[in-house]
């Protein structure tokens, strides 16, 4: 679905009784497109962050001085100052820059596409993961790379943009519009406002907990290491 298809929904449905869904004709009113936006923003960072509906994967090439790696813009090849740091780290492209979008890192693979263990302090091969994006590395070799996979945040969406598509499953859709739902109204004075509110999110957090018990977004990760070969890694 795309941008205009939520306004859409939201107009005939959570929003109907509102004055930003222009009385229920199919849109909301452009004056406030903006808040109900950011409020989709807002959901879609929290599905995002809650299950695994993008992953990717980004190469890193250790140093034996290092061993925390930040997953973040500063340290990639195609956002380097030398000024600012000395090694990135985070070998990327300049058509496929890296932006810092993790939520979560999932696995990490060498270069012979062998998964290394995570988060065991048992294994002596195991690295880490002490924040969300930081790859921790105990034992670091100059010159090897790792391929990290992690879920991904879904990319900003602008209200400049009806044709913005948003990443998400139709099993997820009603969550998304009772979380936009729910902020429109917990901002409004009223108790029959802050009522309405917690219904919605009553319904955002019933959705999301079936999708969860069902298994409803399962995703299988990538088994290959292709991210190497693109690199020029083997």
């Amino acid at each position: 679905m795309i941008l205009s298809d939520y306004f859409t929904e939201l107009s005939y449905g959570e929003l109907s009784n509102t004055a930003m869904a222009v009385d229920g004709t199919g849109t909301i009113e452009e004056v406030h497109q903006p808040k109900v936006v950011r409020y989709l923003n807002e959901g879609l960072r929290r599905l995002h962050g809650r299950f695994p509906l993008i992953q990717k994967d980004v190469l890193i090439e250790l140093r034996d001085h290092i061993t925390n790696y930040h997953l973040i813009p500063r340290f990639a090849e195609s956002n380097w100052v030398p000024e600012e740091v000395e090694f990135p780290y985070i070998k990327d492209l300049i058509q496929e820059p890296f932006t810092g979008d993790v939520a979560r890192i999932l696995e990490v693979r060498n270069s012979f596409g062998h998964m290394l263990p995570l988060n065991d302090p048992e294994n002596r091969m195991s690295v880490f993961t002490p924040q969300v994006d930081v790859l921790q590395v105990p034992r670091p070799i100059t010159g090897v790379a790792l391929s990290v996979m992690y879920q991904a945040y879904h990319p900003t969406i602008s209200h400049h943009d009806l044709q913005a598509e948003i990443v998400l499953p139709d099993v997820l859709s009603s969550a998304l519009c009772a979380y936009v739902a729910y902020n429109v109204f917990s901002h409004m004075n009223t108790q029959e406002a802050t009522m309405k509110a917690q219904e919605h999110m009553a319904k955002y957090e019933s959705i999301c907990a079936e999708v969860e018990a069902q298994d409803l977004v399962n995703s299988s990760s990538s088994q290959t290491n292709s991210r190497f070969a693109k690199r020029g890694w083997v």
